[in-house]
């Protein structure tokens, strides 16, 4: 832990809640009572704030900035568009994240943090760049200090165990100015340990982790047709096409109804997760296609 003003093991427990903690939500946000934490080590209080309507806590875009920024329509984000404020942080993490087999959901600014050492008059206000629901073994993959494309290159469905984790992901750029300040490595390092005691992963992918050398191609192509319409009947040829233990990329397409349209849906399935295509040949006709779980309707395809 950083080093934070006062003395907590000084602080009794009976110590109320700082007042600069006892707020009310901002507009359009409300307080999550099951994320509510006070830690009773290190005497924290954290208050965990979500939108009323499921999205992102905030916008990002407004007057102040004087850079690009935009949105980015993620299937994976529930049919979402997700704000994004750098091209060559966020925005490419956000098109990495939709190709991504292990990555299951996606949320940009999913919450606002607000933390506080008890006796002490300093606050820390986070906002976690995104929320993502991962495989487990690939979360533990990022915990451990994978680059964020070296392990989406890597992911194959059997790596899966069937089971999930969430990871808070805060996404750097190499030009950062807060990289080297104090305050804000304290706060990244209370945030973490907050994470930790919710259960929840924390990562710090930087540029370099989403550079993405050998798969740029193949996520490019797939992103560009992530919205393609699919429906059963397209679930269902691709779990016969691509039976165990695996099918190549060229016949599932022929079997889709051929070029343009079958590289679209296949590309589709893909992103929703009934499906992964390798992504380290450029999208080949032999490149191997093989079954995420057991093949069924996994991300709502046919509610589409």
């Amino acid at each position: 832990m950083p080093e934070f003003p006062g003395d907590p093991e000084n602080i009794a427990f009976d110590t109320p809640v700082p007042d600069a903690l006892s707020r009310q939500p901002r507009k359009k946000e409300r307080l999550d009572p099951s994320r509510q934490l006070r830690m009773d080590r290190e005497l924290v209080v954290a208050h965990i704030f979500v939108a009323d309507d499921g999205g992102p806590v905030r916008t990002i875009i407004n007057g102040r900035h004087h850079k690009p920024t935009g949105r980015h329509y993620m299937i994976k984000a529930g049919f979402r568009s997700s704000p994004w404020e750098s091209m060559e942080g966020e925005y490419p993490f956000m098109q990495l994240s939709e190709v991504a087999t292990a990555v299951h959901r996606f949320l940009a600014q999913p919450h606002r943090l607000d933390m506080q050492v008890v006796g002490s008059a300093k606050r820390w206000v986070y906002f976690p760049d995104a929320r993502i629901e991962v495989d487990r073994p690939f979360g533990e993959m990022l915990l451990n200090g994978v680059p964020f494309d070296q392990a989406v290159a890597e992911w194959r469905p059997h790596m899966a165990d069937g089971a999930t984790m969430v990871v808070l992901v805060e996404v750097k750029t190499d030009n950062d100015r807060r990289a080297d300040e104090s305050d804000y490595k304290a706060k990244l390092t209370l945030a973490r340990e907050v994470y930790h005691r919710l259960g929840w992963g924390f990562v710090t992918v930087r540029q370099s982790d989403i550079a993405m050398h050998d798969i740029a191609y193949s996520v490019r192509e797939i992103g560009l047709d992530h919205d393609t319409s699919v429906d059963a009947e397209d679930v269902r040829i691709a779990a016969e096409c691509a039976a165990a233990p695996y099918a190549e990329l060229g016949t599932l397409v022929r079997e889709l109804g051929g070029r343009p349209i079958g590289m679209a849906k296949a590309a589709a399935l893909h992103v929703r997760r009934v499906v992964h295509i390798g992504l380290d040949n450029h999208l080949r006709p032999d490149t191997r296609v093989r079954l995420v779980g057991d093949g069924k309707d996994l991300f709502g395809v046919m509610r589409r």
